[in-house]
């Protein structure tokens, strides 16, 4: 309801972010699921290893979904500090700065955990049967959207309030990167999971 509603937030960052959240919540049931398997008892420890490290970042993925709604408040807040003496002006900046700092750097957090859970995907797709291979495809497509949503939101964000800052567009260009690595695995999932479904 909030999403639907004319306030500033939450907005395309804390979405993802949920929706991220949700697909490694389904990665770690897959993985649960699986492990209770017979077929494979001898991959128990890995399996739990892999359902603990995607609740993990489940719960990162939902923190970082309310770090952004704040954030953007911070920088609206910002924005509406006074500044009609030096002393305000110098302190508006550093907050504003601290504010943009926050707006940027939460989205290129929020990529890098999707990244990782892509890669969770890929390792529990040798360890996934065939009857849950689709919800791992599933997994896999929701954080695949998420990342790419959380690049575009940081490159939006870039553009608009730091265009100038050389060290934000180097940040993004390595996320970048690492999302077309990312990117590959949730394909290599996706093409493993349709393969297993025909």
């Amino acid at each position: 309801r909030a999403a639907a509603s004319q306030h500033p937030t939450p907005a395309g960052v804390a979405l993802a972010a949920v929706t991220a959240g949700l697909a490694l919540g389904l990665l770690a049931k897959v993985l649960t699921v699986s492990g209770r398997r017979k077929e494979l008892s001898p991959h128990v420890a890995t399996l739990e290893s892999l359902t603990a490290a995607a609740a993990a970042a489940s719960e990162r993925m939902l923190r970082l979904a309310d770090e952004d709604s704040a954030a953007f408040e911070g920088y609206l807040a910002a924005r509406r500090l006074p500044c009609s003496t030096e002393a305000q002006h110098v302190e508006r900046l550093r907050v504003l700065a601290c504010a943009v700092h926050q707006a940027i750097s939460v989205p290129l957090e929020a990529a890098q955990e999707a990244a990782a859970g892509l890669r969770l995907c890929s390792d529990a797709g040798d360890l996934t049967p065939a009857a849950l291979i689709a919800d791992l495809g599933v997994a896999a497509t929701l954080l695949a959207s998420a990342l790419r949503a959380f690049l575009l939101c940081a490159q939006s964000n870039v553009r608009q309030l730091a265009p100038d800052a050389a060290s934000y567009r180097e940040r993004l260009a390595a996320e970048k990167e690492r999302q077309e690595r990312a990117l590959r695995l949730a394909q290599a999932v996706l093409e493993r999971a349709a393969v297993a479904g025909s």
